[in-house]
């Protein structure tokens, strides 16, 4: 079978597709769209007239006193009942300020939060504060405490290994130990092995 004529159709309607669908030499034209005018002050349809009032840049009349939009303030805001001609206006009420005297109010500054202090860590008593447990005759796997906390009774001082097992043996004499205080919660209570 000859491919050779079934090549030059496929290249022949491959090269007329590609001439009739590239529009390069006639693009299309942008519709044409009125320009928009610039905005203007005033009435619609009336060009801004220079110097008038309303008009950027324009000063103010001699006759016209006040900000911008022409607030001068005597009015009041609005819902607020204005004052009675040549009478002078209220003061504000508490906690309010009148934005006309902006410049003269006292800068106040935002309270600054103080931050609680935390209560002190508690700290171990140095080895030589640290009082000594007090032997018990005749069974030296226990300790009673002196003081006031006499009355916890006995407390073990039995060695434990590292699979968390008693071993029978005590602590060595003047090993430090620290045991939480059954009587004040968060508290340690310190001592010595005799």
């Amino acid at each position: 079978m000859k491919l050779a004529p079934y090549c030059s159709v496929v290249l022949l309607t491959g090269l007329s597709v590609s001439f009739t669908s590239c529009k390069t030499k006639n693009p299309e034209q942008p519709v044409a769209q009125p320009p928009v005018p610039p905005a203007q002050y005033g009435q619609p349809g009336q060009p801004p007239v220079p110097g008038a009032p309303g008009v950027p840049g324009a000063p103010l009349p001699a006759d016209q006193t006040g900000g911008r939009f022409g607030y001068t303030g005597a009015a009041g805001a609005p819902g607020v009942p204005a004052p009675a001609p040549g009478t002078t206006p209220t003061a504000p009420a508490p906690g309010m300020r009148d934005v006309r005297d902006i410049s003269s109010a006292p800068a106040v500054k935002p309270p600054v939060e103080e931050k609680p202090t935390p209560p002190p860590a508690p700290s171990t008593p140095s080895t030589s504060e640290m009082p000594y447990a007090n032997a018990v005759p005749g069974n030296p796997l226990v300790v009673t405490l002196p003081g006031s906390h006499a009355s916890l009774g006995q407390i073990s001082v039995e060695k434990y290994d590292s699979a968390g097992n008693p071993t029978g043996e005590p602590l060595k004499r003047g090993t430090q130990v620290q045991i939480p205080d059954p009587n004040n919660p968060g508290k340690k209570i310190y001592f010595k092995v005799p």
